[in-house]
Parts: C-alpha cells; structure tokens; sequence
C-alpha cells in the first residue's frame, strides 16, 4: 500500500510541475505620470501606438480609487508582449464617447486568435472588469475604437505561458512509475 501512495505521489507532483512556472503580472500604471510610457513598462511595448496619458482618479471621480491612483486614458493601439507569448486575462476598463464601433483582438504569431466587439453603450457606468474571453497564447493586443473621448484602462493582467516539461522527465517518471509497479508485482503485492 505505501508503494502505491509514493507512485500516486510522484505522478500528482510530476502533472502539476508544469504549472509551477506561470507567473501573473499586473500592469497597475502606479508611480507614472502623464506621457512617461516607455516601451518596457509592465512588460509590454508600443505604449505609444496608444496616444495614452496616464492620470490620476481623482480627475475622474465616478472611477474610484480602489484601484490604485492612476489609470491609462487612451484610444486605440497595439501592445506587444515583452516575454514571448502569454496568457492575457483582462483588464479594467470603461469607455465614453460616441463611436460604437469599440473591440479589442487578440494575436498569436502573427495570426488573430480572438476578437471582441464591446458594447459601449449598455457598459456599466463605473469602470469594470473585462475578462479576456480567450484562453490560448496571445504575444499582441489591439485595441479599436477612434472616438475623441477614448476609454480608460486600468490592471491589465496577464500570466506568463507555463513551461512544459522536457520529454526527459516525462521518460523518466514514466519509467520510475513502471519500475515501482513491476517491483510491486515482483513481491507478490
């Protein structure tokens, strides 16, 4: 009986090392002011595809600062990721202005994996949580939307791509496993 809980043990704990490694990032726009986005904050590049200037709440008062003091008020863009590709999950977010035509899409090499049209005019008036409806690799983000007024984006999150375990480990717990079972047969139970 020990020997089963030691192989059901180490197979648990070699399924979930692949995980270990996904790491969440939250880009929170705290300690920068104005127009002082530079292509590497918060992992990402092309802040200034974004034509954003990053102010406080306090201009804003029906977006409260639970937040943190700063958000990005911007209109459309492109950021990169940094770190190769990762998994976004969403963003903060609330629109204003007249033009209805608002979405984001979602990249991965090259090709669009995802794409979302947003509803600007039944959006809650207060600044909310947009998920990102995708769960694959994403390495670029676009944002559409050209009306005057923009939209306002605040921790945009997303966690690095878990990497997978090399075929090796694999091979050798695979073995290890086999090993004890037939040492466990080779007992008589």
């Amino acid at each position: 009986m020990k020997h089963i809980l030691k192989t059901a043990l180490l197979a648990a704990s070699l399924l979930t090392a692949a995980d270990a490694n996904a790491t969440s990032t939250v880009v929170d726009f705290e300690g920068i002011f104005d127009w002082d986005l530079v292509n590497g904050y918060g992992g990402l590049s092309g802040w200034e595809s974004m034509a954003g200037q990053v102010s406080s709440y306090s201009e804003f008062e029906a977006h409260g600062p639970a937040l943190g003091e700063n958000r990005l008020h911007t209109r459309a863009g492109e950021l990169t990721f940094d770190q190769g590709p990762v998994i976004f999950e969403g963003l903060y977010y609330n629109y204003w202005g007249s033009d209805t035509d608002v979405s984001f899409s979602l990249f991965y090499q090259g090709q669009r994996v995802y794409s979302e049209l947003l509803d600007a005019e039944n959006q809650p008036l207060d600044i909310y949580w947009l998920a990102s409806g995708y769960a694959g690799l994403v390495d670029k983000i676009q944002f559409h939307g050209q009306s005057s007024d923009g939209f306002i984006v605040d921790n945009l999150t997303y966690s690095s791509a878990p990497v997978p375990l090399p075929g090796a480990i694999w091979l050798f717990g695979s073995g290890l496993v086999g090993l004890m079972l037939r040492c466990r047969q080779s007992r008589g139970g």
